[in-house]
């Protein structure tokens, strides 16, 4: 039986990969990570180690925050607005995009 949090930073991995315009071989030669651990990532089939989750992060130009929760920091801190709250996981997924993207301008 898969974890589901494995499956849905798995999906999120998926989504970031396509986002960047990579394959798998792509994503595994830019993060120097293998193709099979890509894999078993992105389909939730084993935890990934901290160092991996970093270069992965680093390589696709998302948080980790993003890749395991789904939301940034920054959004997170945010979430006590009541509209925020009521927000569908992919609108808020939209807006954490939208403002790391506006913070990332200004760096």
């Amino acid at each position: 039986m898969k974890n589901k949090t494995l499956e849905e930073i798995g999906k999120r991995l998926v989504s970031a990969r396509k986002a960047k315009g990579y394959t798998q071989e792509q994503l595994s030669n830019v993060s120097n990570l293998s193709i099979k651990m890509i894999s078993a990532a992105e389909n939730g089939h084993k935890a990934m180690r901290p160092e991996n989750i970093i270069k992965l992060c680093e390589s696709l130009s998302i948080s980790t925050d993003y890749l395991l929760f789904g939301e940034s920091a920054k959004l997170r801190s945010l979430a006590e607005y009541d509209e925020i709250k009521q927000l569908t996981p992919k609108q808020k997924e939209a807006l954490s995009k939208i403002i790391e993207d506006f913070l990332s301008a200004f760096e």
